[in-house]
């Protein structure tokens, strides 16, 4: 892909607005972690992308989209630290592959040009399920919030995942000095199915304790953020989606509790990459190489 490894944030770029969108996001991302940015154009003429037309080269052809990224995030943000990286190749192997040294990966919601035109649930999908680091999907068409403004929202259930995408969301909303709402979607069990001698405010209690032991040492390492604990009845996908109307960024663990062993992408995850009404980070348990307490391995 490029002589050195790729480090900070990496973003997706093809010349659709979606990606100039993911874009803008990343550049605003890398100023407030003060971290790199790269920019990313795959071409891969086998996979259908930009067509080999006599009167066209098409390297020649996705180098102009490449510099036109790369010009586009330096407007964006003057000072920050932009490079670019051209690869001949399908675009979710190489960012996959990239995946193992950046920070964080950002990409829009639908590609065109050079991600061959393919709808998320192929390349972003892909991305989200196989990254060794958060996959961020910019998603919704509202204008980004100004700074400072907005929340971060974190789904909670317990799993490995989700606590990855807890210590996520902390560094996330220190970054931009944001408060950070972490979302429990309680299920309601009918009273015929609980336990004898459990009752059903007894667990919410207890899954409330079990958040606020969780939440503590992150709060210790991020004592600017303001971090609230919600408890919400109804399914998960729905509570997170209506959670997320007014934030900057939903995170959520690529699998939680519920998920069939083998699968990479929950059904939790996989919607709210498809129809969450903001940008969506997917994050993977620390045990299979992703993030961990909120930091890359070794960081």
């Amino acid at each position: 892909m490029s002589e050195q490894p790729i480090s900070g944030l990496l973003v997706g770029y093809d010349g659709s607005e979606g990606s100039a969108r993911a874009l803008d996001w990343a550049a605003d991302e890398a100023r407030a972690r003060r971290l790199p940015l790269t920019v990313l154009h795959s071409w891969d003429v086998r996979a259908g992308g930009l067509a080999p037309l006599p009167a066209v080269d098409p390297r020649a052809e996705a180098q102009e989209i490449l510099n036109a990224g790369i010009e586009h995030a330096r407007k964006a943000a003057p000072d920050l630290k932009v490079r670019g990286v051209l690869a001949r190749a399908p675009a979710a192997a190489r960012l996959i592959e990239a995946s193992g040294s950046a920070d964080l990966i950002v990409l829009g919601p639908r590609g065109a040009g050079g991600f061959a035109g393919l709808a998320l649930g192929s390349v972003g999908a892909q991305v989200a399920a196989h990254a060794s680091c958060p996959v961020v999907i910019v998603r919704g068409d509202r204008p980004q919030p100004e700074r400072g403004a907005g929340h971060v929202v974190v789904g909670m259930d317990g799993s490995p995942a989700s606590q990855a995408a807890l210590a996520a969301a902390f560094t996330e909303a220190d970054a931009h000095g944001l408060p950070l709402r972490a979302v429990i979607a309680w299920d309601p069990v009918p009273a015929r199915e609980l336990p004898p001698l459990v009752d059903e405010a007894g667990m919410r209690a207890a899954a409330e304790a079990r958040l606020t032991g969780l939440m503590g040492p992150l709060c210790e390492r991020h004592p600017g953020v303001r971090a609230g604990i919600e408890i919400v009845t109804g399914f998960p996908r729905r509570v997170l989606m209506d959670a997320a109307a007014e934030a900057r960024l939903l995170v959520v663990g690529s699998r939680g509790l519920g998920g069939f062993r083998g699968l990479l992408l929950g059904s939790v995850s996989h919607a709210l990459i498809h129809h969450a009404p903001c940008p969506v980070a997917v994050v993977h348990a620390s045990a299979g190489g992703g993030v961990q307490n909120g930091e890359r391995p070794g960081a």
